[in-house]
């Protein structure tokens, strides 16, 4: 009997057991069929194809069910009215049994110990990581749910370690008194086990990824930030100048001079040729001097006359208990001057960046530092400074780089900006390529200084820079199966090397989430009505990279698209889309960084459009509209800037211009360019093209820039043979840094073996130490000068101008048309970007009313002047009846023969009225000053009233046109005027197209 009633007792004790199992069961089902619906999108909230439910746990007391999501569940972007559709469809699919329940979602999995003992306490059957609502990012959430251990802690209210001196307001809704840490990609470094240097990926399509993301970084990122008001640090070099000139108080002082008051400090910065283990800002010393209330240059670092060209200047210090916040320096470069204060309490004992300049060889420019200062009799102290980037000389094995020092790794240029060898070494193992991706992260922590570096060493001994966040821009491999991008991948930590889940400082490593997510955020919306409608938004990883680890600030790695896809790469070598990106990553750093602060925020506006420079009352008339973005509501100019260069004697500060129209007096028979910003409390544009004028009292000729064309080179796309060709380079923004040569490996099927042999994009290497010079928006002024020396009064303006009706061809009588390698392209995506066209309708007709008028004289000249009329961009030929062939032969009075003309370069003269064109050169290689031609048209007459002008010596094609009528004349060019390599031929050019205007028939 008592056997009978312990057996029935037993039974009954395990049916709460039973039906606890079943009922997790049974919520696991129903979730799942949740989850299977939800992936097919057939909800608000689609999860990652990969999610999944890790189990369940089921408490009736307190009627909760408590889900437990897969790490997969924080791969997509999460808002708030994602975690109200997933709490509404899991109510839906659970039904009414569990009605009365509420329900938890937690997502991943952790160690922290913390967590463990909340699991423990509630008998859960794993420890989660968080739950999903905190996987909302503040910025998006209500106000009640906000996480304020995500926000900043102390944010610095002290003195901005750089400041240029200018009469403006700062951008106190940009970046003012922002500091941030950003790095780019890779970079060359010495493999031990090789002993060789090399690149750390394989070069790809014509690049390679420890170039590629540098050609976004430093021409767009850093400038955009920087004109947001932020100070930028970056680990690897950042001047492309490969030359380089010291002058410091050691060595032999040459350009170095100290006045009377000056005293020794302790150990400083000293040059050697080479490097080995040595630590450069340990070997030298550095000087000092009082500080006064009066101005007094007491230290002196000319160049000498040693230095011509763009260089990036650098100072360096030392920081002392009693330093000022507000030493001021003056640059003189060519015959301006810029001044800055810099706050000397921070970052001593390295090389701090104030700006790159251009010189022009005077003796007299170079660095001066004064004594003056708000702070009497505090100290002041001077170390080298240093001109250009330079080439690597850190030595390894037994030989440096031999490369620029921009392209080599972190861990060299940490070494040579006097960083600990626990920073640019951090495990000292001998190891270059774990050195240059482990070093960044630390780094940071050196710059932040204590108590944010890990290794106790580098804590002690920081810089006291308040980085206030830091972000590597990466490109990724992998190839897609389908004609899609890869897309963009966003890694971030929310632990640290020790696996806390907080910074030293106290605020949650949880708002690198949310930093990730905003930029990630910012750039598929961009890139999406930009450039590609379907641009892949790939997972958000929080994964422990070195780089996401290390640093103690708030910081993100993004893999910002596959180098080894070639969908990828056609937007990649664009540098508009360049430019799209750089701008989407810095729009989420300010909103990011305001939302931290508490602060509004304002979007620098886009640069203005429609520039015109003509003469009015014998002044310069200057005139142009406003860019707004349709992208961001608040980029909208309070004001614009107008910068002056008179007679190449450099560009000045600025001056800031109301309204949308200035006159400027001019000087008679002088040189002028011009150039404008739009300015609001955001920050300042990028400028727009430069336009030039010059008035010598006679009737000026009227210069047009049709030649606004970026763009990446010309492809090929087939099934079996896929890549970048040779036909058309593209046009580089500026310089392009990124080149390595051209792809030789089309096969798509061609496997990676190794980064020697990469297979499909596989490419040269020839051209990776080149500066590829593009389009520089300056080409006016190369027009202008052949006109000033002749004599010859010249205004200019920019295509649209004419286009769009602000300015009349007709009011001129000699009009100089450039259209350079201005050509009609094809986007990737049919009706995103820009399509470069030579001959719109609206210039046709323009252009049309101008030829009607009497006297009227034009000079035109381009590498695709008659590609453009007739070819379409497909490269087939338009036929015989097409308007703009037409057009071509009655109004221009010339045929397009073929756009691949020559490849020799050299040209001779066929016309009695062109000599000059005997032993002329255009440029037609990549190593040169100026842009590479590599497809001229040849020019046929059209017309008896037309004659050949000249012919390419490789194969007598014809180069040009001269038309003549009873008054009107055309010239035209079938290779673009501007790169004629010799000065003096470009000036005897014009001189007889002149002549030939003024000759009657």
């Amino acid at each position: 009997m008592f056997k009978q009633i312990f057996l029935i007792v037993l039974i009954f004790s395990f049916i709460p057991t039973i039906t606890s199992a079943q009922s997790i069961k049974d919520v696991k089902s129903k979730f799942d069929e949740y989850i299977l619906h939800a992936k097919l999108g057939e909800f608000t909230y689609q999860p990652d194809s990969t999610a999944r439910l890790d189990t369940v746990s089921i408490n009736k007391k307190t009627k909760k069910v408590y889900l437990f999501l897969g790490k997969q569940w924080e791969y997509k972007p999460v808002r708030r009215e994602d975690v109200e559709d997933v709490y509404t469809q899991t109510r839906k699919f659970l039904g009414d049994k569990y009605a009365k329940y509420d329900f938890v979602f937690f997502v991943g999995k952790t160690d922290d110990k913390n967590q463990k003992k909340i699991a423990k306490k509630n008998k859960w059957p794993q420890t989660p990581k968080c739950k999903f609502a905190d996987l909302v990012p503040n910025i998006y959430r209500y106000k009640h749910h906000f996480d304020h251990k995500r926000n900043t802690v102390h944010k610095h209210k002290g003195i901005p370690h750089v400041q240029k001196i200018s009469k403006e307001k700062s951008p106190t809704k940009g970046l003012y008194n922002n500091h941030l840490a950003i790095w780019n990609s890779h970079g060359w470094y010495y493999e031990k086990s090789l002993n060789r240097w090399e690149w750390q990926r394989a070069r790809l399509f014509q690049t390679v990824e420890d170039l590629l993301p540098t050609a976004f970084v430093l021409p767009y990122l850093v400038p955009m930030l920087e004109n947001a008001g932020a100070n930028v640090y970056l680990p690897r070099e950042r001047d492309i100048q490969s030359k380089m000139l010291i002058v410091d108080n050691d060595g032999d002082r040459r350009g170095y001079t100290e006045k009377e008051g000056v005293f020794a400090g302790g150990k400083g910065f000293k040059y050697k040729e080479e490097y080995s283990e040595e630590k450069p800002f340990s070997i030298g010393t550095y000087r000092k001097v009082k500080s006064t209330k009066k101005e007094n240059v007491v230290f002196e670092w000319q160049t000498e006359g040693e230095i011509k060209g763009e260089f990036g200047v650098y100072i360096s210090y030392a920081t002392l208990p009693i330093s000022i916040d507000d030493a001021h320096y003056v640059i003189k470069h060519q015959k301006q001057e810029t001044a800055y204060l810099v706050n000397q309490k921070i970052a001593g004992g390295t090389w701090v960046y104030l700006g790159t300049f251009k010189f022009d060889g005077s003796p007299e420019e170079g660095v001066y530092l004064s004594s003056k200062s708000k702070h009497k009799d505090k100290i002041i102290t001077a170390d080298a400074v240093r001109f250009g980037g330079g080439s690597g000389n850190i030595k390894r094995g037994n030989t440096t780089s031999g490369r620029p020092r921009f392209m080599e790794g972190a861990r060299y240029h940490l070494q040579f900006s006097g960083a600990p060898t626990e920073v640019y070494a951090p495990k000292n193992e001998g190891n270059d390529y774990k050195d240059d991706y482990q070093s960044r992260g630390e780094w940071v922590n050196w710059l932040t200084g204590a108590p944010f570096a890990i290794n106790p060493d580098v804590a002690n001994s920081g810089l006291n820079v308040p980085i206030d966040l830091a972000l590597a821009l990466h490109t990724d491999s992998g190839v897609s199966d389908s004609d899609t991008t890869k897309g963009t991948l966003l890694i971030y930590s929310t632990t640290d090397m020790k696996k806390n889940t907080t910074f030293p400082n106290g605020q949650s490593r949880y708002t690198n989430r949310d930093l990730a997510d905003i930029i990630q955020t910012q750039i598929v919306a961009d890139l999406r009505v930009l450039h590609d409608s379907i641009w892949n938004r790939r997972e958000l990883w929080d994964r422990r990279y070195s780089e996401a680890v290390y640093p103690n600030v708030p910081t993100i790695l993004i893999e910002l698209l596959s180098h080894q896809n070639f969908k990828d790469m056609r937007f990649a070598l664009d540098p508009q889309f360049r430019f799209d990106v750089s701008r989407a990553i810095y729009k989420g750093i300010v909103k990011y960084l305001s939302y931290q602060e508490n602060r509004p925020f304002v979007i620098q506006p886009l640069k203005p459009k429609e520039f015109a420079v003509t003469l009015q009352n014998q002044k310069a008339f200057l005139q142009w509209k406003v860019q707004l973005d349709s992208l961001e509501k608040t980029a909208v100019p309070s004001y614009y800037k107008l910068y002056t260069n008179k007679d190449n004697q450099g560009w000045d500060a600025g001056s800031i211009v109301y309204g949308n129209n200035l006159e400027v007096a001019i000087e008679k028979a002088h040189f002028y360019r011009f150039k404008i910003a739009a300015v609001n409390e955001g920050g300042e544009s990028f400028t727009t093209e430069e336009l030039s004028i010059a008035d010598f009292g006679n009737k000026p000729a009227l210069i047009v820039n049709g030649f606004d064309r970026i763009g990446a080179p010309s492809v090929i796309d087939t099934p079996s043979y896929k890549g970048f060709t040779t036909s058309d380079d593209g046009v580089a923004d500026g310089v392009d840094i990124s080149f390595t040569g051209n792809q030789y490996d089309y096969n798509p099927k061609s496997d990676w073996l190794d980064d020697d042999a990469p297979g499909h994009g596989a490419s040269y290497a020839d051209a990776e130490t080149i500066l590829i010079r593009g389009n520089t928006h300056d080409f006016t002024r190369v027009h202008g000068e052949a006109f000033y020396y002749l004599k010859q009064s010249f205004v200019s303006v920019s295509i649209e101008a004419i286009e769009n009706g602000l300015i009349k061809l007709e009011d001129y009588e000699v009009v100089d048309v450039l259209f350079g390698e201005q050509k009609s392209t094809e986007p990737v995506q049919e009706g995103k970007g820009k399509v470069y066209s030579c001959f719109s309708s609206s210039f046709k007709k323009k252009l049309s009313v101008f030829l009607e008028q009497p006297s009227s004289k034009l000079f035109i000249s381009g590498a695709y002047i008659g590609t453009d009329l007739f070819e379409k961009p497909n490269g087939l030929r338009k036929g015989r009846k097409h308007t703009d062939v037409l057009y071509a032969k009655k109004k221009l009075h010339f045929i397009g023969r073929t756009n691949y003309a020559d490849k020799v370069g050299t040209v001779f003269s066929v016309n009695s009225n062109f000599k000059s064109l005997n032993n002329l050169s255009y440029a037609n290689t990549i190593d040169t000053k100026l842009y590479r031609v590599e497809a001229p048209d040849a020019l046929d007459p059209a017309d008896k009233a037309t004659k050949v002008i000249g012919r390419y010596t490789g194969n007598n094609k014809s180069i040009g046109i001269a038309y003549s009528d009873d008054e009107n004349k055309i010239v035209a060019l079938g290779f673009p005027f501007e790169t004629i390599t010799s000065e003096q031929k470009r000036i005897e050019f014009m001189e007889e197209v002149i002549v030939f205007f003024q000759s009657i028939n």
